[in-house]
């Protein structure tokens, strides 16, 4: 199996295209909807045992389940640091008391 070429462009052009479909595909819900779809229409097209189907949508939701936690991670890590919060150090010019 080739290793996808998976971008936010690819996933942009995706939506937009889905988009001209339908307007309610600006809800990233429905737009999930649409290629969960699209993917049990292509697997539904394939002649094979429905226990080997149900093996691949299972494989394939794991796959799913990988990448989205996988883009999570990478959200995080790609966020900036919380500020941090004010330093309670003081500053300016100490006189001794006469």
């Amino acid at each position: 199996m080739s290793e996808l070429q998976l971008s936010a462009k690819l996933v942009g052009d995706i939506q937009a295209m889905l988009q001209e479909h339908d307007s309610a595909a600006t809800d990233p819900g429905v737009t999930s909807q649409y290629l969960c779809a699209v993917v049990g229409f292509l697997l539904g097209q394939q002649d094979m045992p429905a226990s080997q189907k149900e093996d691949v949508l299972n494989q394939l939701a794991a796959f799913m389940k990988h990448v989205a936690d996988d883009v999570d991670t990478q959200k995080q890590e790609a966020a900036p640091p919380p500020p941090s919060p004010p330093s309670q150090e003081a500053f300016g010019i100490w006189k001794p008391s006469k």
